[in-house]
């Protein structure tokens, strides 16, 4: 039963992921999604290529923190990171 549990979150993880994609190119960096549980954050979605370089806080609410690898400016980044966790993860 653990088992299938895991595929599940694996395959949640992966539809995130490439829905988070489209956002990651279009701001040109790599963008990752966190569930804060506790005091901890578990990354639920990833996308974009990695650079090396600092990350950014580009969203956060109660329940998420949104990443990024460059510092997202300017209301339309926003608004679509804002958009896509509404739409997608608080249904």
């Amino acid at each position: 039963m653990k088992e299938l549990n895991v595929v599940s979150a694996m395959s949640d993880f992966e539809r995130l992921s490439k829905l988070l994609n489209p956002i990651a190119e279009k701001f040109n960096t790599k963008v990752w999604i966190c569930e804060k549980i506790g005091k901890r954050l578990s990354c639920i979605a990833r996308a974009g290529q990695e650079s090396y370089t600092a990350g950014f806080i580009v969203y956060e609410d109660d329940k998420y923190v949104v990443f990024s690898q460059k510092e997202l400016k300017g209301s339309e980044a926003l608004i679509e990171i804002s958009n896509f966790i509404t739409y997608y993860l608080k249904k």
